[in-house]
């Protein structure tokens, strides 16, 4: 029988935080996928939550999209919740979410509160390439550039682009929805706590080299790719480093450009 939501969580390692994101949507079908090391156990689960495995670390988007095919294709989801293990839905967050997505609309999400109080009503991407994180409370439902993948509703057919390695993969997704002539909505009706930098702290080298190739593939290098790497210099100068940060930058830009090369025709193609 087809359902009018299922709720797809990826986790890494952090089991600690899965059980209150798991608590949170009860009630709903759920969906978890394992995107943790090769060989190590999956986390013990309620039985009616369904576990899936992927080959271990493959990111974000590819564990995410193991979620969407499964809800979409074995529990018959019309739309799904994507929702991190470090995310935790507020009272009546995802009927808000479901009362908002009506026809000619792609994403959903609620307002996300961090804690240091709201890190995201939506976000906005320049034409030149900067991106940022709206911090003001709309008073009604409001269209948005895009929206943070930590808590969004999405048509169950959704898919992200496995290309991007960790980060800046919602906003594309966001992106693409709206060329559909979509609308992308943020619910302040809706609230979600948000941990944030479970899976891989946002200060760390690694965390920096995904944060930086995923941006230039979202704007797609050129001009716009200068100014990718100039603000997240900018960055990581105003906040202090660590200064392994600077070596995640140029790291991002090498995974970027030979993932560029690698795509495009060679001379015998052109």
């Amino acid at each position: 029988m087809p359902h009018p939501l299922a709720v797809v969580i990826p986790h890494h390692h952090r089991g600690d935080l899965l059980p209150r994101a798991l608590a949170a949507v009860e009630g709903w079908p759920r969906v978890v996928v394992d995107d943790g090391p090769a060989g190590r156990p999956s986390p013990a689960l309620p039985e009616d939550v369904l576990l899936l495995r992927t080959a271990g670390d493959q990111g974000f988007a590819r564990a995410v999209n193991l979620g969407l095919h499964a809800a979409e294709r074995e529990l018959g989801a019309e739309r799904v919740l994507l929702l991190n293990d470090d995310a935790v839905p507020q009272p009546g967050c995802v009927e808000a979410l479901l009362a908002a997505a009506g026809p000619g609309v792609g994403a959903v999400g609620p307002l996300l509160w961090g804690l240091q109080g709201l890190e995201s009503a939506g976000i906005t991407l320049s034409r030149w390439g900067r991106v940022r994180q709206i911090t003001r409370v709309p008073p009604r439902l409001t269209a948005v550039g895009a929206l943070s993948g930590a808590c969004l509703l999405v048509p169950a057919w959704a898919r992200f682009d496995p290309d991007f390695p960790h980060g800046f993969e919602d906003l594309a997704l966001c992106r693409d929805l709206r060329a559909r002539g979509l609308r992308v909505l943020v619910q302040p009706a809706a609230r979600c706590l948000h941990v944030g930098g479970a899976s891989l702290p946002r200060a760390s080298r690694r965390a920096q080299r995904h944060a930086v190739a995923g941006h230039l593939r979202l704007v797609d290098g050129g001009w716009r790719g200068g100014v990718a790497l100039g603000l997240a210099l900018a960055q990581v100068l105003r906040e202090g480093g660590p200064p392994d940060r600077l070596l995640g930058i140029a790291e991002g830009w090498r995974d970027w450009h030979n993932r560029t090369r690698a795509a495009s025709p060679g001379p015998d193609h052109a």
